[in-house]
């Protein structure tokens, strides 16, 4: 009896345990369902993810395509734009330059009769007169005088511009300060200064006159002397004798 009741109880024992891992097995199984569960769940939105950074990804690589083609557009633009800035950045120079230098012949060309009528008997004229002088520091001073005419013991010195601008004339007068810097040879000659212009900007021609400059304004295919008959031009050298009343001393040609 004693034996059949130990099997009994061992037989038990057996059954609970059994149970019990039963029990535990069908908790695991429960929770491996759930967990299978969320990660079919999680991985079907990692594909939604995915697909949409893919979406994304080729809408980036169209847009970079098309931004490659906008600036491939962009640069051929660009350069068209340059050569064209560049070739009329050519053109206008070139029209500035030879504007120029038909301001400067016909100033020239009338600069004989002009100063003649003043008493002035012109003996020589230079055009584009290139000079420089070197400072104490070494340093070279470039500098090209427009037109110098000569009679003698005097000389003027004429800056032609298509615009004359009180600045202008302010770098003239610099210009003539040292003016036999860069050129010694007319040191003892009287040295006056002349701005010969087209049109004038803020009354620079009032200013260069104040200044005791001489005063040409080229109209069509003639030039005058705009200033008025007393007028008396300043001397850039120390040399006494002067012009009187706006007329330089005469000297006969030859």
């Amino acid at each position: 009896m004693d034996n059949e009741k130990t099997i009994e109880n061992e037989i038990r024992e057996y059954r609970a345990q059994f149970e019990k891992s039963m029990a535990s097995i069908g908790a695991y199984q429960e929770k491996a369902q759930i967990e299978i569960a969320e990660i079919r769940a999680l991985s079907q939105e990692d594909r939604e993810k995915l697909k949409e950074i893919r979406e994304l990804q080729k809408q980036t690589d169209e847009g970079l395509k098309e931004l490659k083609e906008r600036q491939k557009q962009t640069d051929e633009q660009m350069r068209k734009t340059d050569e064209q800035i560049r070739k009329t950045g050519k053109q206008l120079s070139e029209l500035n330059s030879n504007w120029g230098r038909f301001v400067e012949s016909l100033v020239e060309g009338s600069l004989v009769e002009l100063l003649s009528e003043r008493g002035i008997d012109i003996t020589g004229t230079l055009p584009n007169v290139k000079t420089h002088y070197d400072d104490d520091d070494g340093r070279r001073h470039n500098k090209e005088f427009d037109i110098i005419v000569r009679n003698g013991e005097d000389v003027v010195v004429v800056e032609v511009k298509t615009t004359l601008r009180p600045d202008d004339v302010t770098r003239f007068i610099g210009s003539m300060k040292m003016f036999t810097r860069f050129l010694p040879e007319y040191r003892t000659k009287r040295v006056y200064g002349a701005v010969a212009y087209i049109r004038s900007l803020s009354h620079a021609e009032l200013y260069a006159e104040k200044q005791r400059l001489f005063v040409i304004r080229a109209t069509g295919d003639s030039a005058s002397i705009v200033n008025d008959e007393g007028f008396e031009p300043v001397s850039f050298t120390k040399v006494s004798t002067g012009p009187t009343r706006g007329h330089l001393r005469a000297v006969p040609a030859g």
